[in-house]
């Protein structure tokens, strides 16, 4: 029989075990939803599915991670948008503590926002704001270093709502 203490330890040996200290996006289950105006119905995607769509790099700095230019890698957002062929004008991105912002679509098409996945290629974790964070182009386009698109660059984003 197990002692009190040995039971209270057994929720932190769980989550010490290999598989279940995994970031959930890794084993397959939906990182991002998108939901809404979209043709071909709500779409849950996990890492693997998001990354397959046109995995590709954008190199730059961003204001939460000081003057060193990163590395990530991910997808642009506007590649999912035509994966489930999204009808709206507007975006309503939710991370996964409810904190929303709405995004125009046309940052997808015309600003080159960013499904960051990876940085230096290592999968982004929930500590380090993945599994999916927003980002633009900030280094290539000093123009989009402005409060307006700081405040879009939803970090730990779960929800895409098109509207």
């Amino acid at each position: 029989m197990l002692s009190r203490r040995h039971l209270l330890a057994l929720p932190a040996l769980a989550l010490a075990s290999p598989v279940r200290s995994q970031p959930q996006a890794a084993r397959g289950r939906p990182a991002l939803r998108v939901e809404g105006r979209v043709a071909d119905g709500p779409h849950g995607f996990s890492v693997a599915e998001l990354e397959a769509l046109g995995e590709g790099d954008l190199v730059t700095r961003t204001p939460w991670t000081g003057d060193a230019v990163l590395r990530f890698g991910g997808v642009a957002l506007e590649r999912v948008l035509r994966r489930v062929r999204a009808e709206g004008d507007m975006l309503r991105a939710v991370a996964l503590n409810d904190y929303a912002v709405t995004v125009p679509r046309e940052d997808a098409e015309r600003h080159g926002a960013f499904l960051a996945t990876r940085q230096g290629g290592q999968p982004l974790r929930v500590r380090d704001r993945g599994p999916v964070w927003l980002i633009y182009p900030w280094t290539e386009r000093p123009a989009l270093d402005h409060p307006t698109y700081r405040e879009r660059a939803i970090w730990q984003l779960r929800l895409i709502d098109v509207r």
